[in-house]
């Protein structure tokens, strides 16, 4: 299998999303180019050529095609991938919460132990 770059997963994920039950459903490149964030700067022909990649890379399945509607749906593999996806985030973001409050207590602790050395310092000397 292919690797995807940012912008055939955004589109696999609207994919995945819009035909939900697994079967084939009629979509629009039209509403596909308008579904993308503007930084990708997405045009028809972007959109069929990231779309002849996914099927290409067996993430979807085509049935039929013309200029502006597409018959489609997921395949297992590209299911995955967006499940995957999505789940390597949620632990992301896990991971970064993690992260924040080790380094809170990290510091915390440091501060305690310095604060109860000066003072343990000055009771003695």
């Amino acid at each position: 299998m292919i690797m995807l770059d940012y912008r055939s997963a955004v589109i696999l994920k609207y994919l995945v999303k819009e035909c939900k039950e697994g079967s084939y459903k009629i979509i629009d490149v039209d509403d596909i180019v308008l579904s993308m964030p503007k930084k990708f700067k997405a045009n028809k022909e972007t959109i069929i050529q990231i779309l002849d990649y996914l099927s290409n890379g067996e993430y979807i399945s085509v049935k039929y095609s013309d200029d502006d509607q597409y018959c489609l749906c997921p395949l297992p593999f590209g299911r995955q991938f967006v499940e995957k996806d999505e789940i390597q985030n949620k632990n992301k973001k896990i991971i970064q919460i993690v992260e924040i409050k080790y380094n809170l207590l990290t510091f915390l602790f440091a501060f305690l132990g310095a604060f109860l050395a000066i003072i343990l310092y000055n009771l003695i000397f």
